[in-house]
């Protein structure tokens, strides 16, 4: 089992990421990678990009056409890269409530 489909079925509670800029992120959802799909949105102006999960907030993660992943943050209209792979942003998702650290 790779890193990506450990961390989508390993943890169903509470997993968390840390973002490059210091936030923390809870994931509420990872997708099966057999379900991605090119992420078509008007709010989308980027290169091609597939949601492959949510935060408890509904930001999105994104996997880049550059094959990074990208945090989609609503609120500021932003993108953050994450991970330059899927397999390096799985190895970041951690076990454990962050958001009351």
């Amino acid at each position: 089992m790779d890193a990506y489909e450990n961390a989508r079925t390993k943890f169903f509670w509470q997993r968390c990421v840390h973002l490059l800029d210091g936030r923390k992120s809870t994931v509420a959802i990872l997708l099966r990678q057999e379900d991605w799909r090119p992420l078509d949105a008007p709010w989308w102006r980027e290169k091609q990009a597939s949601i492959i999960g949510a935060d408890i907030d509904g930001n999105f993660f994104l996997r880049h056409c550059d094959g990074s992943v990208r945090f989609w943050d609503h609120k500021l209209q932003v993108n953050i890269v994450v991970a330059p792979s899927v397999q390096e942003f799985a190895q970041m998702i951690t076990e454990g409530d962050e958001s009351v650290a």
